[in-house]
């Protein structure tokens, strides 16, 4: 298997998903280089999946009751063709307790760091700065 290029954060399937009025457009140009990428270019976590679920869901009144919302979701992203989803293990959950404390940064975001660096991502896809403090390269244009 390669190496992902990059780990895409939730952040971006939300703007996306959600047509962020200021981060829409960059996320939705970020899912166009994800479609036209050959599988495993970019790579996100099943915690992702989830995630944005309930982030949407919050955003239109609709619960995790809603079929037609998880499904969507799992559509949306799970068609992607240059994205992978992996699962994430016992071992991402634990080291984020430790990644949290040694890069400052919450819990979520250290599961997330967790499965990119177990990936052996370089980049990390996201505008959020916190992971300015890890030891992956942030981009987010």
């Amino acid at each position: 298997m390669v190496n992902p290029e990059g780990y895409v954060d939730i952040n971006i399937f939300v703007y996306w998903l959600g047509n962020h009025p200021t981060f829409g457009r960059t996320s939705y140009e970020w899912i166009r280089r994800i479609e036209g990428a050959p599988r495993g270019k970019y790579v996100t976590s099943a915690l992702t999946l989830y995630e944005i679920m309930v982030i949407i869901g919050g955003l239109t009144g609709k619960t995790l009751k809603d079929q037609e919302l998880v499904e969507g979701v799992i559509n949306s992203i799970e068609g992607l063709a240059g994205l992978r989803i992996m699962q994430l293990t016992v071992e991402d959950v634990t080291n984020a307790t430790k990644l949290m404390k040694e890069y400052r940064i919450d819990y979520e975001d250290a599961i997330h760091l967790a499965a990119a660096l177990r990936s052996r991502a370089r980049e990390m896809i996201s505008n959020d700065e916190d992971f300015d403090r890890t030891p992956l390269k942030r981009i987010f244009y």
